[in-house]
């Protein structure tokens, strides 16, 4: 079974980092609802406590990630309300099989 990823970039306005992640935490309680949601996790640069948040996702399908798309789509002007710049559509990646060690998904 294939996984599929989605990444974002986020910067917060000056000041809204943790409304962001607020936010961030409500999207997350829902991914975590849908059938086709795997992962949703949030980091930030170790070294840049104002970098931006980096938002990993995983799903099942493109199917599953579409639906989450849909969802997201009408959340999209609480999210820009928050951030630096307008926000970009993440870019669904499908995994490379490389020797198959379980390290290589997300599922290990």
């Amino acid at each position: 079974m294939s996984t599929y990823i989605a990444v974002s970039h986020l910067q917060p306005k000056e000041g809204l980092r943790d409304q962001l992640i607020e936010l961030l935490r409500e999207f997350a309680v829902s991914m975590h609802a849908e059938p086709g949601g795997i992962h949703y996790s949030v980091h930030q640069p170790i070294d840049d406590p104002s970098g931006p948040l980096t938002v990993v996702q995983a799903y099942s399908s493109v199917e599953a990630f579409e639906e989450h798309d849909a969802w997201m789509r009408s959340n999209v002007p609480s999210l820009a309300a928050l951030l630096a710049s307008r926000p970009q559509p993440p870019v669904l990646h499908r995994q490379v099989p490389l020797s198959g060690h379980a390290k290589e998904s997300f599922s290990a």
